[in-house]
């Protein structure tokens, strides 16, 4: 059966319910209407008469659901069970929210790390592990999606059960196993959009934010979306089918760690950072090597540089072992594309790079982790990362972005990515002189135009007046109380 044959009888599914009553109360919507149910009626929409109507018509229905179910369970004093999806802790946006949850007794939060469907096995494995450890090691409540020694995949049963509040932390739910995705849960589940990335970039023909963002069937089938810049509500009200209606303003959770950081002593740095023992931690600046995962020649985001300077970073760290200390922070999915593009001949010799960075005194390399504190605690930045762009402007230090012709920015990107200091992936002479002038002498003199594009731009403290997580947090206490 094609995929659209079973959205057809999907389709049909619900106008037989419909006929049969079964939508009349919202808050006694049978188990069997599911999300895909919803999926169906958006990929339809455009092949059938008052398509769009219809499915407006049913969003809805599935809303009053979900709020009539999470209303009553927390009048009834019962525990809402909350799933944050997370299949790479490098993504995780979630921290503060996270703990607003567990300090309040109505929330039962925790975290389902699925395996990603859409990598090798060697790939997959590697990150999955890595995200579970992390999670384990960081005191967070985890439910592994995965058992590897079985090789079973888990269903929501498996799971836990069906939560009552799922938080998407990731657009591309179609990565991780099907059983666990959320098209498969029923609509008393209601399910929130976070951010786990900010989209500064597009593709070379401007068509990715269109289709993979505003308009991609996720954001058409939440409950609420929050976005972290109040100029996206616009692209949302023009490309999405909901026209922004469940759109909500909160402003990037992730940094919320970065706008309030913590303290960091001596000894917090040194774990992050490797300086030798008999140096003074002064002795040394502290710079972030990070580079996109697109080292391919043809795609619809091509902005990494990795193929040009690979071998240009252990001579770098080797060079300035006693003045900088260095931190590699891949993207999560340089792995599988350096070695899927021939770069690297295997894992195994991928991973024996990594192996020599982490060799000298001076350098480690950091793979699926949050870089909450490594922001924080860093100098400089030297990057081809789309979302890092705005990111980095969080922290309001100096940051080298390196180019390639096939890079191409959104509107807002455009602005950050001006901000900052510029080289060909391929100068060399370039990136040193980033080093030597910015970083080491502190010859900052795009800080102030940064300043400015942060603030005009990014600074949603200052625009809501409160962070992120208390907006989020606080929308969900307002409707567990109307």
């Amino acid at each position: 059966m094609t995929k659209d044959n079973h959205y057809v009888e999907l389709l049909n599914e619900i106008l037989d319910g419909n006929d049969s009553g079964d939508f009349v109360d919202p808050s006694a919507i049978p188990d069997k209407y599911t999300y895909e149910h919803l999926l169906a009626a958006f990929n339809l929409a455009d092949s059938l008469d008052g398509g769009e109507d219809l499915f407006r018509q049913l969003y809805h229905t599935a809303m009053k659901c979900c709020e009539s179910h999470v209303r009553e369970k927390a009048k009834s004093g019962e525990k809402l069970k909350v799933a944050f999806m997370s299949y790479s802790a490098a993504q995780w946006p979630a921290e503060l929210l996270y703990r607003d949850m567990e300090k309040d007794d109505r929330f039962d939060p925790y975290i389902i790390v699925s395996p990603l469907t859409n990598r090798d096995y060697n790939s997959s494995m590697c990150g999955y592990t890595q995200t579970v450890d992390w999670y384990k090691s960081t005191n967070h409540r985890i439910i592994e999606g995965y058992d590897i020694k079985n090789n079973l995949v888990y269903t929501w049963q498996g799971l836990g059960g069906i939560p009552d509040i799922v938080i998407h932390l990731s657009s591309w739910y179609e990565c991780i196993p099907e059983p666990q995705q959320f098209i498969k849960l029923p609509w008393r589940c209601l399910n929130i959009y976070i951010p786990y990335a900010m989209y500064m970039a597009d593709s070379p023909d401007s068509t990715f934010e269109i289709n993979d963002v505003y308009n991609k069937d996720i954001m058409n089938l939440m409950w609420k979306v929050y976005i972290e810049s109040s100029a996206k509500r616009l692209y949302y009200e023009k490309y999405q089918m909901l026209h922004g209606e469940n759109v909500s303003f909160s402003g990037y959770l992730k940094m919320d760690e970065v706008i309030q950081p913590k303290h960091y002593s001596d000894s917090m740095i040194c774990k992050i950072w490797c300086i030798p023992k008999e140096k003074r931690m002064s002795e040394y600046k502290r710079i972030i090597i990070a580079p996109h995962w697109s080292v391919f020649d043809e795609g619809s985001i091509l902005f990494s540089t990795f193929r040009e300077n690979a071998f240009f970073w252990p001579y770098l760290m080797q060079k300035y072992a006693d003045r900088i200390s260095f931190v590699f922070k891949p993207h999560p999915n340089l792995r599988a594309a350096a070695v899927g593009t021939g770069m690297f001949k295997s894992y195994d010799d991928y991973d024996v790079y990594l192996k020599k960075l982490n060799s000298f005194r001076n350098a480690r390399t950091m793979d699926e982790s949050s870089y909450i504190d490594l922001f924080n605690t860093s100098d400089g930045i030297i990057m081809d990362s789309g979302s890092f762009t705005a990111e980095y402007l969080y922290t309001h230090k100096p940051a080298l972005f390196l180019t390639r012709p096939t890079q191409n920015f959104n509107a807002v990107g455009r602005k950050a990515y001006d901000s900052y200091y510029h080289a060909s992936g391929r100068d060399y002479a370039g990136i040193e002189y980033f080093i030597k002038d910015v970083i080491i002498d502190g010859h900052d003199q795009k800080k102030s135009n940064r300043e400015k594009v942060f603030d005009d731009n990014f600074n949603y403290l200052k625009e809501n007046g409160k962070l992120a997580h208390e907006t989020i947090y606080s929308e969900l206490c307002e409707l567990l109380s109307s």
